[in-house]
């Protein structure tokens, strides 16, 4: 299997722990509605975010890439502990489990007898991905605007739902992401919604989280992967 392959496996529940909570930023776009500005949205994200401990939630990520006329829809569950702990798993057919134990990234893939194994500390990619997770999970709000121009460009409401919607756009230009949109909802003050946009938007992820529980409590026990017998271990950044 190629390099490539394995980094775009490896860089999914990284990248969602980063976007999944607040990021810091300035302006103010001329479309949004009445509510909340920016910094008041903000300051409420941050309470929320530095309230809770752990987090359940069911999870759909959807890939589509717009040339290609291609939609993937992967369904799952998700279960993330402060501080850097998450356990990830897909169900079939992606039939993968992600976990982040503090020290390794795991990607096991059952039917293919193989774990990708990534150091937290070693290589270009799980240096980014670290630095990601920190800002999603409790980094200061500050260290993000070293990252990303962030702007409230709408105010939503769907139902009975009332949501802010926050662009992130990096301020390097190599970055993956040509943008990053949160959608907070109002009261819960936590992304319900995720949507990354690859390639001037050519390639957009979405992800969705239901059924969101807070500070419901985890054993740590969830966060160590214990390779089963007769998995290959690989180690595609090594």
């Amino acid at each position: 299997m190629e390099e490539s392959v394995y980094k775009s496996k490896f860089l999914f529940p990284i990248v969602l722990i980063s976007c999944i909570f607040f990021f810091q930023g300035t302006g103010l776009s001329k479309e949004v509605q009445a509510g909340k500005d920016l910094d008041e949205v903000l300051a409420e994200v941050e309470k929320a975010n530095n309230a809770f401990k752990t987090l359940k939630a069911d999870i759909t990520f959807t890939r589509t890439i717009t040339l290609l006329e291609s939609t993937e829809v992967s369904k799952g569950e998700m279960n993330y502990k402060k501080p850097k702990r998450l356990y990830l798993k897909f169900h079939p057919p992606r039939n993968e489990i992600n976990v982040v134990d503090g020290k390794y990234v795991w990607v096991y893939h059952p039917v293919e007898k193989q774990v990708e194994r990534y150091s937290m500390e070693r290589g270009k990619q799980s240096s980014q991905g670290l630095s990601f997770f920190e800002f999603g999970y409790g980094e200061s709000v500050q260290a993000v605007k070293k990252d990303y121009n962030i702007t409230l460009v709408e105010i939503r409401d769907e139902g009975k739902k009332r949501f802010y919607i926050l662009d992130l756009l990096p301020k390097d230009p190599k970055s993956q992401y040509s943008n990053i949109r949160l959608w907070v909802q109002e009261g819960f003050w936590l992304p319900e919604r995720i949507e990354l946009y690859e390639s001037a938007g050519e390639v957009v992820n979405s992800i969705e989280l239901k059924n969101i529980k807070l500070n419901k409590g985890l054993s740590d026990k969830l966060f160590i992967f214990d390779v089963p017998r007769g998995v290959e271990i690989i180690e595609p950044l090594k």
